[in-house]
């Protein structure tokens, strides 16, 4: 899980990205799921779902984040839900 801060713009980018937005993203860790104010440090998802700044979303990094792809595409974070609210339990 993370929490959108920004938006990346690109004066240059690799042809693979087509209709993509680059999210500046806040990663959650176990303290911001139980509710304090610390998260890991900022990094860049891939989204095409239209997530904006402060929203909350689920972020699949590494190998799998390139998965939902039919050709290989430069990607190590995606952007693979919007997420409305969330429940968690110690």
């Amino acid at each position: 899980m993370g929490t959108v801060i920004g938006r990346v713009t690109l004066s240059v980018r690799h042809p693979r990205y087509v209709g993509e937005r680059l999210m500046l993203t806040l990663p959650w860790n176990r303290d911001t799921f139980a509710g304090v104010q610390k998260h890991d440090p900022a990094i860049v998802v891939y989204d095409t779902l239209g997530a904006g700044v402060g929203d909350h979303i689920a972020i699949s990094e590494g190998r799998e984040a390139a998965c939902p792809f039919p050709s290989p595409v430069p990607v190590d974070a995606y952007c693979a839900a919007l997420v409305d609210e969330h429940f968690y339990k110690k």
